[in-house]
């Protein structure tokens, strides 16, 4: 399991709370239900990625500009560099606020590409208060690639970043998680 995580000047405040508490949830389910048989990975970007502690990434504050393809293209680099997709299920969580810096361009190749091999990408955009319901660039490319289609395999859910109560976070979690 591969969580993935901006963290990105924009990200700072409610969007990282919101997102660090999915993904704890996520986490502490996974351990609980499977223990051992979950191998959970870490990796926070900005404009560039990198593979963190479990510490780390969920204390980790918010950095420079953002450019999501930086941190698929570090899960695929490790994914294919270690040939995990032929031993194991993959499962990617991502969090982001949907601000790119080249609005999909380098992204949505990339996300193609985890698309290939992993069984589950959930992704959860908070979006700013101030977008509203307006959709964020990434939503944008993403749609225009039309990749949402693929429900079994891609999950998105969107919600405004400020005030997220615990419910809300609950519906997110069930939504990037849930089989239909």
């Amino acid at each position: 399991v591969i969580f993935v995580r901006d963290y990105s000047g924009s990200m700072d405040g409610e969007p990282t709370r919101a997102v660090v508490t999915q993904h704890l949830m996520i986490y502490a389910w996974l351990m609980v239900q499977y223990q051992t048989l979950v191998i959970p990975r870490f990796i926070v970007h900005d404009t560039e990625a990198k593979e963190v502690s479990v510490q780390n990434y969920f204390r980790k504050r918010a950095g420079g500009g953002t450019l999501i393809a930086s941190g698929y293209k570090k899960i695929n680099d490790i994914v294919e560099g270690e040939g995990l997709a032929k031993d194991y299920n993959i499962y990617v969580f991502q969090g982001t606020d949907g601000d790119d810096f080249d609005d999909g361009r380098t992204a949505i190749p990339e996300l193609k590409k985890i698309l290939g091999y992993a069984n589950r990408t959930g992704i959860s955009v908070l979006k700013h208060p101030y977008y509203g319901n307006e959709e964020s660039s990434f939503e944008k490319s993403i749609k225009k690639a039309g990749i949402l289609e693929k429900r079994d395999l891609l999950r998105i859910h969107a919600m405004l970043s400020g005030n997220v109560s615990d419910e809300q976070n609950i519906e997110a979690v069930k939504a990037l998680i849930a089989q239909d």
